[in-house]
């Protein structure tokens, strides 16, 4: 069994769409770590940098902020869509990040259904944000309303549509699963990072959490979701790998495990666990790893033996996404 990589791009990648125009993001709160528990990642200080953005309801999409260092003032031409915000506040001991052990495409080593969406793991009562301005479509449960894969599934929920398009032309909504309580009404008009409820447990939820989502075209079709990480804002001086794994007749390689580590970091990463997965129509990726710190990573691939099949060094620069394509030949 042998991987070959065909190639690491940051950032610029082949679409069939226009390349959207991008400033890199400068996060604007103030988190005092980025790395969640468990995870064997140390405690990865961030950056005070403040930033302001503006969006336009087109698929370029122009931001203006406070120049990070070592960045300059012009626009730089990129296949990013980073900008939607952390729907938690980055404050105190709250939990902000994704969280690891069940991402968006994991089975949880085939313990569980696909997961078309991802976790921030939150004590109950912890405030839930508007992830962007937008209109509230749906607010509160939905044991009657098919929102999910059966009634009842998120508890209570709240639905936004958004003045923002995907890169293939469609409107996005974000979803904000088994809250403790609603604080939004339908038809209600929300400004980002506006507290829209409370993390809670409601729906088929074991603990308390929140579950979010990016849906493309309509907001009550669960099948129709975006992987979230490349969605969500980066924090100050972090970037993204995203890349795909497939056989040698072009196929996406399901449920395939990946260790991406630093000198500090030490992931472990599975390929997307079922076809439901929806790729993003850009990267055509089939795993990501998201809140990186800008340096160097080792990715490493492990045949069904537990052999070395693949290893590679590459390069993860702040608020871009670092794009791999490995190829297995037999």
């Amino acid at each position: 069994m042998c991987f070959i990589l065909l190639s690491v791009t940051s950032s610029i990648a082949q679409s069939p769409t226009p390349n959207p125009i991008f400033l890199p993001i400068n996060q604007s709160e103030t988190p005092e770590e980025v790395e969640p528990t468990p995870s064997n990642d140390p405690v990865q200080p961030i950056s005070t940098e403040v930033a302001t953005e503006t969006f336009e309801n087109t698929r370029t999409v122009t931001q203006v902020f406070e120049t990070p260092p070592n960045e300059t003032e012009s626009a730089i031409e990129k296949i990013e869509h980073h900008v939607l915000k952390r729907p938690i506040e980055l404050s105190g001991d709250n939990i902000h990040w994704v969280d690891r052990t069940y991402p968006y495409g994991s089975t949880q080593w085939d313990t569980k259904e696909v997961h078309l969406g991802v976790e921030f793991v939150n004590p109950r009562y912890t405030p839930v944000l508007s992830a962007e301005a937008g209109e509230v479509v749906f607010a509160g449960g939905d044991a009657e309303v098919l929102i999910g894969p059966y009634e009842g599934y998120y508890g209570n929920v709240v639905v936004i549509a958004h003045e923002i398009l995907s890169l293939d032309d469609k409107p996005i909504f974000t979803l904000y699963g088994h809250l403790e309580r609603v604080e939004v009404e339908i038809g209600e008009q929300v400004d980002a990072r506006q507290r829209i409820g409370r993390v809670g447990a409601t729906g088929i939820a074991l603990g308390p959490h929140l579950h979010f989502e990016v849906r493309v075209d309509d907001p009550f079709d669960y099948t129709l979701t975006r992987n979230p990480d490349l969605w969500i804002q980066h924090y100050v001086d972090h970037g993204l790998i995203a890349g795909q794994v497939h056989d040698a007749g072009g196929n996406p390689v399901m449920g395939h495990r990946l260790v991406v580590r630093s000198e500090t970091i030490n992931r472990e990463v599975f390929t997307y666990g079922s076809e439901r997965v929806n790729i993003d129509p850009v990267w055509q990726e089939n795993f990501t790893v998201s809140d990186l710190p800008a340096g160097d990573y080792e990715i490493v691939m492990l045949d069904s033996g537990g052999r070395v099949a693949y290893r590679n060094v590459v390069n993860v620069e702040a608020y871009k996404t670092t794009f791999i394509d490995i190829l297995l030949d037999e």
